[in-house]
């Protein structure tokens, strides 16, 4: 299965009834033998799709090395993706969909620097305390605390930070050969 014939558009954007049927996400669990069958017949296509295309490493780099992406893409699952990552030492931060959340009756986003400045200020109130301050919500108050923890463990963690390029394709391709089993141009898992 190759790419659309407008060489520009990969299979996947067209067979949108494989790579968006709700059994190619992780969290969806077949309950019966025809679901199992439905979803092994899911992913042998998209696996076969994903193979052939000319912009797999493309997109395999893109889901690997700049943004974590659900579902299946380039011939892979998320638990997939993220021992690959492991294994390349990469790290990807989630897209912050939390930016569009969090915004009160004023319509005003609420800023994680305005919540850790609240909390520095007040440290011995609690965080219900500075959600009513800021008009939000008490999980806006300790997501945003979360996303502040986590960009300082990120800084810290100097060691890990990688140059922007990220590694090589063929370290890459290694690393899905290394996870998936598979080896482009072939079918089956070793």
């Amino acid at each position: 299965m190759t790419s659309t014939s407008d060489s520009r558009v990969p299979a996947c954007a067209v067979l949108t009834h494989v790579f968006q049927h709700p059994f190619m996400e992780e969290d969806a669990t077949p309950t019966n033998a025809e679901q199992r069958r439905l979803r092994a017949a899911l992913t042998t296509r998209a696996t076969e799709t994903c193979m052939a295309c000319p912009f797999f490493e493309d997109c395999l780099d893109m889901a690997v090395t700049k943004h974590d992406v659900s579902g299946f893409v380039a011939a892979t699952t998320s638990r997939q993706r993220a021992q690959m990552r492991n294994l390349l030492r990469v790290e990807v931060t989630a897209d912050d969909m939390d930016a569009l959340i969090g915004v009160i009756a004023s319509g005003r986003q609420i800023a994680t620097r305005d919540v850790v400045a609240l909390r520095r200020a007040h440290p011995d109130e609690s965080l219900d305390f500075i959600a009513q301050r800021l008009g939000c919500s008490l999980s806006t108050v300790k997501r945003h605390l979360r996303r502040a923890r986590a960009a300082a463990a990120s800084e810290a963690d100097a060691s890990r930070r990688h140059s922007p390029e990220g590694p090589s394709r063929g370290r890459l391709i290694t690393a899905f050969e290394s996870v998936t089993g598979m080896r482009r141009g072939t079918e089956a898992a070793a």
